[in-house]
C-alpha cells in the first residue's frame, strides 16, 4: 500500500473503559463535571491528554443540541493537538447507551453539515459506549466519510443489545 493511498479501518470490540475508570482517573474537579454527563470527549487517539482541534466546536455543537457533554479535561488541563491535513478527526466519545439514537443524527448532521465533509473526505472517530450494566463495546472507524454509514448501522444495532 502507497503512503497516498486511505487506510480503512472499522473495529468493534469489548472495551475496558468505564465511568468507575474515568472517575477514579479524573482529578476531583474534574470527576465533578463528568459524574452524570451523557457524553464525555476524551483525549485524542493515542494521547493521555490532548485534544483534537475544533473538539471545543463539537462541544459546542452538541451542547447547542441539548446533549449533557462535557471535555474529560478542566479548563486549565485543555490541550489541543493540531494534526494537519484534509481528513476530520473527531476523536473518542465515552456515550451512555441512552443517547445513542439522538447521537447518530446528531454526528451524522454535523459531519455533514457544520463540517461540510465531502463523500471522499477522511474520517476518524472513536465511540466507547457503556452498556446499561457498566461494561462498554468501543467502535472505532477511520476511513472514508462515504463508508460512514456502518459506523451508524453498527450504532443502530447496539441500540437493543445495550
Amino acid at each position: 500500500m502507497s503512503v497516498l493511498e486511505k487506510k480503512f479501518r472499522f473495529e468493534v470490540k469489548e472495551d475496558t473503559v468505564t465511568r468507575e475508570e474515568l472517575m477514579r482517573k479524573a482529578s476531583q474537579p474534574l470527576a465533578k463535571l463528568i459524574k452524570d454527563k451523557s457524553l464525555i470527549i476524551l483525549p485524542s487517539h493515542g494521547t493521555a491528554d490532548e485534544f483534537y482541534t475544533g473538539t471545543l466546536d463539537t462541544l459546542d455543537y452538541f451542547n447547542d443540541n441539548e446533549v449533557d457533554v462535557e471535555i474529560y479535561a478542566t479548563d486549565e488541563e485543555y490541550k489541543e493537538l493540531s494534526l494537519h491535513g484534509a481528513d476530520f478527526w473527531l476523536g473518542t466519545f465515552f456515550v451512555s447507551s441512552l443517547i445513542l439514537p439522538l447521537l447518530t443524527n446528531l454526528m451524522s448532521s454535523y459531519i455533514y453539515d457544520k463540517l461540510k465533509a465531502d463523500k471522499d473526505d477522511g474520517i476518524s472517530v472513536k465511540l466507547i459506549i457503556e452498556k446499561k450494566s457498566g461494561s462498554t463495546v468501543s467502535i472505532s472507524y477511520d476511513g472514508s466519510v462515504e463508508k460512514l454509514d456502518k459506523v451508524f448501522g453498527t450504532i443502530k444495532d447496539l441500540e437493543n443489545e445495550v
